[in-house]
């Protein structure tokens, strides 16, 4: 079916495409400024324990690895009355959770100021931060978790041709591309490094650009008229609508070869990915001895990198017209890249290898929707049904156990080789620890090495077991107009 085709049948003009495309500026803009400061406000600015913050990370990534297919689940069988009245399933769940979703953000750095500010007080409300930290997080995840899986359902059912899928994660690669750096641009020019309230100011401006970004994305998702056509007429033909229990469908999910290889490649690209973003304050602050705002530097030449290769990205992928080639060239290319970073030294370096680590980025993250649409495809083949809510949501699962690896790898890393939390700057870390080449060594390890390590594993499980080849998607593609799902 050709572009032009596509548009008359699903009525998904450029327009639509693009604005569906910043839902990952939204996204992202938040979820990275996250992954850049939480962590380490609270280690390091707060000076919070080391062991009892990897607990909190810990507990948390167990709440939020469960969480997300509890709430795929609950997605599906729950019809609230818009829905019933309206047709209207998704999109009033992407209001709710977009707009809580900001407001907790903002929540886990109010951290009442009377409960740290030297190692005593800190000692004295230990369990209270631990309290405050540990439940802002999960309910920083339960409200994230009802707008993204709601948002990343509606994709196979509002874009259903290939090139409308492919163009669409095109500009969604772009945009969140472009989130991700804006994060790192723009919040840190709030802070102080080591000043809490900056902290608070800089999470203020990530909800205020979160609000207007979320906006420009209300065309994109809302869900159009052709979508709520393709809702009634699945519900006349009785499909979707026989639910299984919660532990059925856990079975179901989890013991689809093809659905768990792909969901352990995502997660192997979340890991290592997100701990470099979860590292890139370390980086700036001890390795390059630099100011906060010297991280946009960083992430401005991922992104030079990243969009650069977004182009070349949807070319290859019109003209290979085989997505599981495209996700092993991105993996490679994403493995290979970190290599450089473990011996990165200067400014400079950092940046002209984080240009290259960019390609692979963006390459991971374009492929990634399609990937798991062509899985969603054959699943819908094979049950006679579309219930994708249930599926990203035990994708989610494996991706938030890598907020408990990213936790764990990095507070045993500090440990064993000597970093001290609470130390705000090179100068205090050389004063405190008693090796601060091992200590600076350390964050090398979290930064690059381990992530290498991590990256390449799963791209051999991704080659070795993922068998999705293009001939098997288009039969699938036919057995699915046949079905009418």
């Amino acid at each position: 079916m050709t572009e032009q085709k596509e548009k008359e049948v699903y009525d998904n003009s450029l327009g639509v495409r693009v604005s569906y495309g910043t839902r990952e500026l939204f996204g992202q803009w938040v979820s990275s400024a996250f992954g850049f400061t939480v962590f380490f406000f609270y280690e390091v600015v707060i000076g919070f324990p080391i062991i009892m913050a990897m607990t909190v990370f810990i507990i948390y990534s167990i709440w939020n690895a469960f969480n997300d297919p509890i709430m795929g689940y609950l997605m599906e069988r729950i019809h609230m009355p818009w829905e019933k009245k309206r047709g209207v399933r998704r999109f009033p769940w992407m209001v709710i959770g977009a707009v809580t979703w900001l407001g907790s953000y903002l929540l886990i750095y109010l951290v009442p100021s009377g409960w740290y500010g030297s190692p005593a007080i800190v000692a004295a409300n230990q369990w209270l931060i631990f309290a405050w930290y540990l439940g802002t997080l999960c309910l920083y995840d339960f409200l994230l978790a009802i707008w993204d899986i709601n948002v990343l359902s509606l994709f196979p059912d509002k874009f259903r041709g290939l090139n409308e899928r492919r163009s669409a994660q095109g500009f969604g690669t772009t945009f969140g591309i472009i989130g991700l750096v804006l994060s790192a641009l723009i919040p840190p020019m709030f802070i102080t490094t080591g000043a809490a309230p900056t902290y608070i100011t800089a999470a203020l401006v990530t909800v205020g650009g979160g609000a207007i970004f979320f906006i420009i994305a209300i065309p994109g998702i809302k869900e159009s008229q052709h979508v709520l056509d393709y809702y009634k007429k699945r519900k006349e033909r009785g499909l979707d609508t026989r639910v299984e229990s919660f532990f059925k469908s856990a079975k179901t999910a989890l013991s689809n070869r093809l659905f768990v290889v792909k969901a352990l490649f995502f997660f192997g690209y979340q890991v290592s990915a997100v701990m470099l973003q979860t590292s890139a304050f370390y980086i700036v602050t001890f390795l390059l001895d630099a100011d906060a705002w010297m991280i946009s530097l960083l992430l401005g030449a991922m992104l030079l990198g990243s969009l650069i290769s977004v182009p070349l990205w949807t070319l290859f992928s019109k003209r290979f017209n085989n997505n599981r080639k495209l996700g092993l060239i991105a993996g490679t290319i994403l493995f290979i890249t970190f290599i450089p970073l473990i011996f990165a030294e200067g400014l400079i370096a950092w940046m002209i290898f984080l240009v290259f680590f960019g390609v692979g980025v963006g390459g991971h993250w374009f492929i990634d929707v399609p990937l798991l649409a062509d899985v969603l495809d054959d699943i819908a083949v094979k049950t006679k049904k579309r219930q994708q809510s249930i599926y990203y949501g035990y994708q989610a699962f494996f991706a938030r156990f890598g907020g408990a690896f990213i936790a764990i790898t990095i507070s045993i890393t500090h440990l064993l080789t000597g970093f001290v939390e609470g130390a705000a700057t090179l100068a205090e870390l050389t004063a405190l620890s008693p090796n601060i080449d091992l200590a600076l060594f350390g964050i090398r390890i979290h930064s690059a090495i381990v992530p290498a390590i991590f990256a390449l594993l799963l791209l051999i499980v991704f080659w070795k077991f993922y068998d999705l080849t293009p001939e098997k998607v288009e039969q699938n593609r036919i057995k699915l107009k046949e079905l009418g799902i």
